[in-house]
């Protein structure tokens, strides 16, 4: 099976770009999503074990496979690279509105998430580039926002997850789980009652004028009701219609 998607991707480049593989190392592609309030969140990652191949990693999760600090990964001159907070490619972090991680604005949109991971604290990451291969092509100009989280001991988790575990109407806290560490992440909405009230304005809106549109209503409306009926209008429902 290797043998021959190595063949394919090197004879048929174009063929290559749209062939659907099983993810590397079997870290299978996960999303988590929560609405908090009206604001929707979801990550987009890929979920590495910690049993790998027959190997069992536990104990050398932290510090060893996922080195502590910076690192240098190797690959297209990053000296200096975060940890891409799960594997394969980019860890993506999307917002419908705005929203505040760890007290700091942060504004609509998708961000590549990073993380450089440390004994006591972590620094997470929210990058513009969402579509890199992981960190190999991690570039700090492009970080949109940097905060610091501390890590907890958690309950054993064999797979990388991202899981919700606090929820309120208008905060919530996300946690990257792993092994036995959990790494939480606080997302506030401060304007949830506000954006609750021009999301349904909004609404009402589109929903009235599809009403007037299929109904025919307005003064137009009931002057061709009036005219297909047969009865006549008075001068001021003639003078509504010319200026309608």
């Amino acid at each position: 099976m290797k043998k021959l998607l190595a063949a394919l991707l090197v004879s048929t480049p174009v063929f290559a770009q749209a062939l659907s593989s099983p993810p590397s190392g079997d870290n299978q592609r996960s999303t988590v999503t929560q609405q908090i309030g009206p604001v929707t969140v979801s990550i987009e990652y890929s979920s590495p074990h910690v049993m790998h191949n027959g190997v069992d990693r536990r104990g050398k999760i932290w510090g060893t496979l996922v080195p502590y600090g910076m690192t240098d990964l190797g690959f297209n001159g990053c000296k200096n690279c975060p940890w891409r907070a799960g594997a394969n490619e980019n860890t993506v972090f999307t917002a419908s509105d705005d929203v505040k991680v760890q007290g700091q604005p942060l504004k609509a949109g998708r961000y590549g998430l990073h993380m450089i991971p440390g004994k006591e604290s972590f620094t997470v990451i929210f990058s513009k580039n969402v579509s890199s291969w992981g960190s190999f092509f991690y570039d700090p100009s492009e970080d949109v926002l940097r905060v610091e989280t501390k890590p907890a001991k958690s309950a054993y988790h064999e797979w990388l997850t991202y899981e919700f575990t606090e929820r309120e109407p208008a905060k919530a806290t996300v946690a990257l789980q792993w092994e036995e560490l959990s790494v939480p992440i606080s997302i506030t909405v401060d304007n949830a009652s506000q954006l609750y009230i021009a999301q349904m304005r909004d609404q009402l809106r589109v929903r009235h004028s599809r009403c007037l549109i299929a109904d025919g209503r307005g003064h137009a409306g009931r002057g061709r009701r009036r005219r297909a009926r047969g009865e006549s209008e008075s001068q001021s429902e003639q003078d509504r219609r010319r200026k309608a």
